[in-house]
């Protein structure tokens, strides 16, 4: 971490006003093994395929700079988990529509937590396929992979990754890429949560000081 710190700290103090949100991406290391995700505004988004409870290590970007931390994974009680974490991460927009073909969209993802890899894509226009489904850009999708529409410069959240389907027998027969989009997100928000009311205060071993909710249990 401390070799991180210089490279942080340059960005931070920098003088520029604008904040640094052009890598809204992470890893998740589990239990189970490796995800792809997004930080948002409603937390580190992932798919939960490879856990959707217990310990993680979440690869990030804070500005420019790759940071690690240690976090948990928790289910939503929908499509996505979330690993959340002490630390604040980049926190997109989710867009506040389903996005279009008008949209410019691209699709990005961290396969190491230090550099980042993103691909233009583009919603399926084909007859007889909609929804959530992008045409098949050449390159190869992960799933988790983070879908983003770019508005002028500023990203907004519109979906991960969910995997390729081949349609077959029919004019539009092809590969393409579905997505949990902004429908999903929807489906996250209207689980009902139990918010917690207490603080309290955490001393961590790098002498950051936060202070985290204390979740209600398990009502007997």
């Amino acid at each position: 971490m401390s070799l991180l710190l210089p490279s942080c700290s340059g960005w931070l103090f920098s003088g520029y006003d604008d904040i640094d949100r052009s890598r809204p991406v992470a890893l998740i290391e589990t239990t189970g093994g490796v995800e792809y995700g997004a930080t948002t505004e409603f937390g580190i988004l992932t798919l939960g395929r490879t856990a959707t409870e217990g310990p993680c290590r979440v690869h990030y970007f804070l500005g420019p700079t790759p940071i690690v931390e240690d976090g948990t994974v928790k289910t939503t009680g929908a499509l996505f988990a979330r690993a959340d974490m002490d630390l604040k991460t980049q926190h997109l927009r989710v867009l506040d529509r389903a996005p279009t073909s008008t949209d410019v969209l691209v699709a990005m993802w961290t396969p190491d937590g230090v550099e980042t890899q993103s691909v233009e894509v583009a919603l399926a226009t084909d007859p007889g396929v909609q929804g959530d489904v992008l045409m098949d850009p050449g390159t190869e999708l992960p799933a988790g992979a983070a879908i983003f529409a770019n508005q002028d410069g500023l990203l907004r959240f519109v979906g991960l990754v969910a995997g390729r389907a081949t349609l077959e027998g029919s004019p539009s027969a092809g590969k393409y890429y579905v997505f949990a989009g902004v429908a999903r997100v929807r489906e996250m928000l209207a689980v009902p949560e139990v918010h917690p009311t207490d603080y309290e205060t955490k001393f961590r071993p790098d002498s950051i000081t936060i202070t985290k909710p204390v979740r209600p249990g398990p009502v007997k």
